[in-house]
């Protein structure tokens, strides 16, 4: 199968790495998977040879999740609801779309043994990513969402997202705001070791708070560093990563695979990539 990466910048992206490693651990040797650097102005072209049958499958990164949607013949249910797509799968001469970063944060949330049902939490970014840890936050039952984020106006539309699908409690942050359950942090601020001047990450933390973010590239960033030994737990991306990727292959090869007992190694072998 021919599968591969798009996105603007595409460079520093681990994925073709990660990818590799599954194939390895799951014995798929008939598996190519390369990124490819796409500038909007050439989305079309691109989605033309996908559809003539260059790929089999493609993984989109920022910034073409949104726009990629106006490519496809077929949307999965949850593309329909985010309005974005990370996974695109061809079938004959026909593209269907897929978001698998819903699954991948659910997962997360399951292996560190993370309830949400009736907790309070804090979402900081409103953009894709914002709207599919909310809507997981939803399913996963929680009693309120506040997002915060620099652009009040896409703090606006992320809360009129929500409130389509139905969530009662859903608020802007403000320094009144009180305790928070859980923080996750949807935003790359600092994932390319910038600093944060504007304050932005300056939340109420404690004891009870367990802080996530969807950063994967170290156990230590920005957002987690700041609230170093303040925090019930703290956990980065590096497994929604992970498992976004096996849906992606059990999407494209359509089949299912269990690799609980290949965790440990499949975050091993990417650690050394990352560092």
């Amino acid at each position: 199968m021919n599968l591969g990466l798009i996105g603007n910048p595409v460079e520093k992206s681990v994925s073709p790495e990660l990818q590799r490693i599954l194939f390895k651990e799951l014995k798929l040797n008939n598996c190519v998977y390369e990124k490819h650097e796409v500038v909007s102005d050439n989305l079309s072209t691109f989605f033309d040879r996908f559809k003539r049958g260059e790929f089999d499958g493609i993984n989109v990164t920022i910034p073409h999740k949104e726009a990629g949607v106006a490519f496809l013949d077929e949307l999965d249910k949850n593309v329909e609801i985010l309005g974005n797509t990370n996974c695109i799968k061809r079938i004959g001469n026909t593209l269907k779309g897929y978001n698998t970063d819903l699954y991948g944060f659910k997962m997360l949330l399951e292996r560190n043994s993370i309830n949400v049902e009736s907790t309070h939490c804090l979402v900081l970014g409103a953009g894709g990513s914002a709207r599919t840890v909310i809507q997981a936050l939803i399913h996963k039952g929680a009693e309120s969402i506040t997002i915060k984020n620099k652009s009040t106006d896409n703090a606006l539309e992320i809360q009129l997202y929500a409130k389509k699908l139905g969530v009662k409690n859903i608020n802007l942050y403000t320094e009144s705001n009180g305790e928070f359950d859980i923080v996750i942090n949807t935003t790359p601020l600092g994932m390319y070791h910038e600093k944060d001047d504007s304050g932005f990450f300056d939340i109420p933390v404690d004891k009870k708070t367990t802080l996530i973010d969807l950063i994967y590239t170290s156990n230590h960033t920005l957002f987690l560093n700041q609230y170093k030994d303040q925090a019930k737990q703290s956990i980065n991306g590096l497994e929604m990563l992970i498992f976004q990727a096996i849906k992606s292959i059990e999407i494209w090869t359509e089949t299912t695979y269990n690799v609980d007992q290949k965790l440990d190694s499949i975050k091993k072998q990417l650690e050394k990539v990352l560092c």
